[in-house]
């Protein structure tokens, strides 16, 4: 069982790195940045391509964002921050087959005070890059779009075309059947995992915010000055940050249908072996 236990500590320590750096308090883009309103999507989907801005300033922030796949601009939305406060920002996209780099920029933004507009550059004014590759739809005899759950019973129907004389049709027909059930599973838990790291992503930015005081002038110069924190928040961040790497743990699991099944037949590899062995030693 150790090379088993080594095998998902590495998986383990792969993700980490990934999701570590959330916790940036200056204006800007927020750590995590791109996300979709569904995680799993195919040809012909038309999903919500969501990021955040977090304005850490005494004024109002109103910023233009663009969105993009690779070069080709898909959007824009013109938004307005409130002074300490965190807003969602998002495009339509109609999902195609192929390569995509997907991103966000700031093209311009800019603060009011007192009633007075003043442009500003913000420093953390460009996303990370989500790079995601989309293959084309397959179509069933009734030429509607295979989906995922059609292309994974068709294969598995393959690998087993030449177990039918041997096992008997009431056990491989189900097996088959539930695959589609599996999957429908698999997308609605990452459904749920998704929104729930969104919120886990909100409330380390309103944790975050408290570690600063809004900027005052002393003489001239802007200073930030620290809160004062609490038992509550002091112990509250490091809980919200292990709950946050456990939800993408779940994300990378769930999200990627490689390795859900693959662990899927590991864990059913497990229990045969486990009733094989007990069988054998009677």
């Amino acid at each position: 069982m150790r090379k088993y236990f080594v095998f998902f500590i590495l998986i383990y320590l792969a993700i980490i790195p990934l999701h570590y750096s959330f916790g940036a308090t200056t204006t800007g883009f927020i750590p995590g940045q791109i996300w979709y309103s569904k995680d799993s999507f195919i040809e012909g989907d038309t999903v919500s391509i969501h990021t955040a801005i977090w304005n850490n300033g005494p004024s109002s922030l109103s910023a233009k964002v663009e969105f993009y796949d690779k070069n080709v601009i898909l959007g824009s939305r013109d938004i307005v921050v409130p002074a300490n406060s965190l807003k969602d920002v998002s495009v339509s996209w109609k999902v195609t087959s192929g390569d995509h780099s997907i991103s966000a920029r700031i093209a311009s933004s800019s603060i009011t005070t007192s009633g007075k507009k003043e442009n500003i550059t913000i420093s953390n004014s460009t996303t990370e890059t989500d790079k995601r590759f989309i293959p084309v739809v397959l179509n069933t005899v009734s030429g509607k779009p295979a989906t995922s759950g059609d292309i994974v019973k068709s294969q598995l129907d393959k690998a087993t075309s030449s177990l039918d004389s041997i096992v008997p049709e009431s056990i491989s027909t189900p097996v088959s059947d539930n695959v589609g059930a599996f999957d429908s599973f698999r997308a609605d838990t990452l459904a749920k995992i998704t929104e729930t790291k969104l919120e886990a992503k909100n409330k380390i930015a309103e944790l975050n915010s408290v570690d600063t005081k809004a900027p005052s002038k002393v003489n001239g110069k802007v200073v930030s000055t620290p809160k004062s924190v609490g038992v509550v928040d002091a112990t509250e961040k490091p809980i919200t940050y292990l709950k946050l790497i456990f939800l993408s743990i779940l994300s990378f699991i769930f999200g990627s249908k490689l390795v859900f099944y693959a662990i899927i037949v590991f864990l059913i590899f497990l229990l045969v072996r486990f009733i094989y062995r007990k069988i054998r030693n009677r």
